[in-house]
């Protein structure tokens, strides 16, 4: 009978040991997992304007510290709210000493340490023990409205932090932005480096196959191959200038500048609009800042024209006292005997406790807190007159900025038209090639001063919506 036998690659598989193949197996999928995740990292994340603020207010550790500053705020609120609370004090003390001293019963005061005892003069100096506990209530049950002030002066701190927090957002953003188009107008800049270089390469292809040709002299190319390295530097220069502000935008956002690119088609998508609300100046966080300064200030001075009512307390409290020394003036020394001769008290009352020295000293507070809220005011006023007045100019350099953009825009494609024509008649032999490079170079210069006129549209832009107090104005200037 014939036994089927497995030939070729599959048959010496099955005939393989089975550790080999177990082997072979984990080695091919290990191989598979590097290239994936090779894969994986190899892509990077390409980000808009506002994708960039997203991250920037996800990660950076600033944030994390004014928000932590609010919940500070909040529990010193909750201290304030637990003040007015009933005092409790205990106090317990068992001695031994000398008994010639007073006895007496009362409550002593919290933290202080006494002794009891009598005055009988006695055979022979001795010795004995005392006990003295006692508890405490006292609950200031009524204060004429600090209770209320102090709350107020609380929330109006819990406030303040939230405007600083909004505020730390706000700049931020504004970094962030402002490194954003840095970025996009590097980019653009390389792209105008590059676009020379190619144009250099293509003539120096040109020249040296005319050169070899003998058609035109050796001095061409080595002046074109010049022109070449120093547009190959110049490219160089935009990249460090990429590489730079990339890293500072991925500091901002907590990634590495390796692991993202910018969207940078938004950089020639802004419309021929200004940033202009009404009104808008007055919601900058910074004056959003002042204002809560302000009723800080206000909350304080209430609270300070509330301290000159006096204080109404309840009061109450239990004691246990007992010494070693018995109803017939007898001494025991026994560390227990105060337990054996111990008698309780007690106590309930209002207390009124009114400090009349604060009635002058109050008027001075009240004159400084006065003054502070003048100072906060005043502050506020000032700061937005000047945002105001740094609006105003933002929006008046965007004007002129707008006429140098269209000229700009208009100077670079006259001269991309023109080279383009001067360089088939360089090509036909009717110029020559420093015609052809100063052309070149009065090309490049048109570029470069619309990628300038651009990036300065953009910053004028930025520092409206920076003055305004809310970067994200920018968005409505970008063409969809």
């Amino acid at each position: 009978m014939l036994q089927p036998v497995a030939t070729g690659r599959i048959g010496s598989l099955f005939h393989l040991p089975r550790k080999k193949m177990k082997f072979k197996i984990l080695a091919s999928a290990a191989v598979s997992l590097l290239l994936g995740t090779h894969t994986a990292f190899s892509q990077k994340t390409t980000y808009t304007l506002p994708d960039v603020w997203h991250r920037v207010l996800q990660h950076y550790p600033s944030l994390t510290a004014r928000k932590e500053a609010i919940e500070v705020q909040a529990l010193k609120k909750d201290l304030t709210r637990q003040a007015f609370l009933p005092d409790i004090s205990v106090q317990a003390q068992h001695s031994y000493g000398s008994v010639k001293n007073i006895p007496g019963s009362f409550f002593p005061l919290p933290g202080l340490f006494t002794t009891t005892g009598g005055n009988k003069p006695q055979a022979a100096a001795t010795a004995g023990a005392n006990l003295n506990t006692s508890a405490v209530l006292q609950w200031n049950f009524l204060q004429f409205g600090r209770r209320q002030k102090a709350m107020e002066a609380a929330d109006a701190a819990i406030d303040w932090s939230n405007a600083m927090l909004k505020q730390e957002e706000w700049k931020l953003l504004v970094a962030a932005s402002k490194l954003y188009v840095a970025t996009l107008a590097t980019t653009a800049a390389l792209e105008v480096a590059q676009a020379d270089t190619r144009r250099f390469a293509t003539l120096l292809e040109l020249v040296q196959a005319q050169a070899s040709a003998g058609l035109r002299p050796g001095a061409d190319t080595l002046l074109l191959k010049a022109s070449y390295l120093q547009s190959k530097a110049a490219e160089h220069d935009h990249i460090a200038e990429r590489r730079k502000a990339l890293e500072q935008l991925g500091a901002l956002m907590g990634e590495s500048s390796a692991a993202f690119s910018l969207d940078t088609t938004a950089f020639h998508q802004l419309a021929q609009t200004s940033i202009s609300t009404s009104d808008a100046v007055q919601q900058h966080p910074y004056l959003q800042v002042l204002d809560k300064e302000i009723r800080g200030a206000e909350a304080g001075q209430a609270l300070v024209k509330k301290e000159v009512y006096p204080t109404v307390s309840l009061l109450a409290g239990v004691g246990l006292k007992g010494s070693g020394i018995a109803a017939d003036g007898t001494m025991h020394k026994n560390i227990g005997a105060p337990w054996r001769h111990a008698s309780g008290t007690y106590l309930a009352g209002i207390g009124l406790t009114w400090n009349f020295s604060s009635l002058y000293q109050n008027r001075t507070k009240q004159a400084v807190a006065n003054r502070t809220i003048a100072i906060a005011k005043a502050e506020k006023e000032a700061a937005a007159i000047e945002l105001g007045a740094q609006y105003a100019a933002a929006l008046s350099s965007w004007h002129e900025q707008q006429q140098k953009l269209a000229g700009a825009l208009a100077a670079r494609n006259a001269s991309r038209a023109a080279y383009d024509l001067y360089e088939v008649r360089y090509q036909s032999g009717h110029i020559s090639l420093i015609e052809l490079l100063q052309l070149q170079k009065a090309l490049q210069e048109t570029e470069r001063a619309y990628v300038t006129a651009l990036q300065g549209n953009w910053n004028e832009l930025l520092q409206q919506a920076e003055t305004l107090g809310d970067p994200a104005l920018i968005l409505t200037a970008i063409k969809p």
